[in-house]
């Protein structure tokens, strides 16, 4: 499986309250892409439009990059998400491209009935299975996702996200995941926010190698 990396779309800071985040990323994207004459797709300081988002979610062989708080379920939810799988008649899962979710506790996956607080009651209790946006791209059918762990600072997750596609698409990493490992090298604090990031599904190249 590879990635056109002509083909990449993303939204930086949907809500409007991660200035740094917009006025960073946005430019170095943009500057990256322009280097090597791709034309990538990108809302900025605003919700994306459900067609934008349809639009990319379905399109062969593309990425989609998200930062902003959470997984972006404030404008595509996770029952969005999962009617992407069944948007094709070919029985093929409908959502195409691989994931990348640079929000806090984006990759996490809970319970919905386990409790937040961790108990030291020896009483072993029955929870559901855990659950996440992250699981949701894949069960509609992103071949990899990668998201946080747990909370992560926004300054530090923005240098770790442009070092992660810098890497990828100018293929200087085999693959995605191994892109995931290595870009923790330009976050400040690397075991704590450049340890966030876990890659969920199947290992990705860039076809620009």
């Amino acid at each position: 499986l590879s990635v056109d990396p002509d083909r990449i779309s993303y939204v930086l800071d949907p809500e409007s309250n991660l200035s740094e985040t917009a006025s960073n990323l946005g430019p170095a994207l943009n500057n990256l892409a322009s280097s090597r004459g791709w034309e990538w797709n990108g809302v900025i300081g605003e919700m994306p439009t459900q067609e934008f988002m349809t639009q990319t979610l379905q399109r062969e062989h593309g990425m989609f990059l998200y930062c902003g708080h959470g997984g972006g379920e404030k404008f595509f939810s996770r029952s969005q998400v999962e009617e992407i799988m069944t948007s094709r008649n070919d029985g093929v899962r409908g959502c195409r491209p691989p994931v990348v979710l640079m929000g806090c506790s984006s990759g996490k996956l809970q319970s919905v009935n386990c409790p937040k607080e961790n108990l030291t009651s020896q009483v072993h209790s029955i929870y559901y299975e855990p659950e996440g946006i992250a699981l949701s791209y894949l069960i509609a059918g992103a071949p990899c996702v990668v998201g946080n762990l747990w909370d992560v600072t926004d300054r530090d997750i923005d240098r770790y996200c442009l070092t992660l596609i810098e890497d990828f698409v100018k293929g200087q990493v085999d693959s995605l995941a191994k892109c995931v490992a290595e870009a923790r090298r330009a976050c400040k604090l690397r075991y704590i926010v450049g340890s966030a990031p876990i890659c969920y599904g199947v290992p990705l190249k860039c076809s620009s190698r």
